[in-house]
């Protein structure tokens, strides 16, 4: 239940059209993301509307070959690639402080993941990725229909 409550969230279903990498620079100390662009299909919550692309900043950067911790489910991710997102929205308080300087999150994206493994449920080719140890009540989902009908019952638990 918390994962649909501690964060203010979009929760949409949508295809990844584009990931691009980036590199933020705090005062000489560097941060690299990535940046998703997600073609919007269908809206369980939020202010995203059907054919919209949402910008979604990454924890890391998206490279082939190599793992960044709690980047696990949003590596499976690649242009083409289908999910349900529930990234955090960014709004004016979205602010990211470090070694002296500020960024408006805002400024780099429409939204933002928590963590990389627990806000994503993505269909692969080896099956549908997602944090099975998180959604204990769902772990033998297989596919992204099972994910929506749990997602709908929590939000429409409140």
């Amino acid at each position: 239940e918390e994962l649909f409550t501690y964060f203010n969230t979009a929760i949409f279903k949508g295809t990844v059209s584009e990931i691009k990498n980036i590199e933020l620079d705090f005062n000489g100390d560097l941060e690299y993301r990535a940046v998703a662009k997600i073609k919007v299909e269908e809206v369980y919550r939020g202010p995203c509307a059907v054919g919209d692309t949402a910008s979604v900043l990454l924890p890391g950067p998206f490279m082939e070959r190599v793992w960044v911790e709690d980047t696990e489910t949003v590596s499976a991710m690649q242009g083409g690639s289908t999910g349900i997102f529930m990234p955090m929205i960014y709004d004016e308080t979205s602010i990211w402080e470090q070694n002296g300087a500020k960024l408006a999150e805002k400024d780099i994206a429409d939204y933002g993941f928590a963590d990389g493994v627990r806000y994503a449920f993505v269909e692969t080719a080896d099956g549908l990725a997602f944090d099975r140890g998180s959604y204990t009540s769902i772990a033998d989902a297989a596919s992204l229909e099972e994910i929506k009908d749990y997602i709908l019952s929590k939000i429409n638990e409140k």
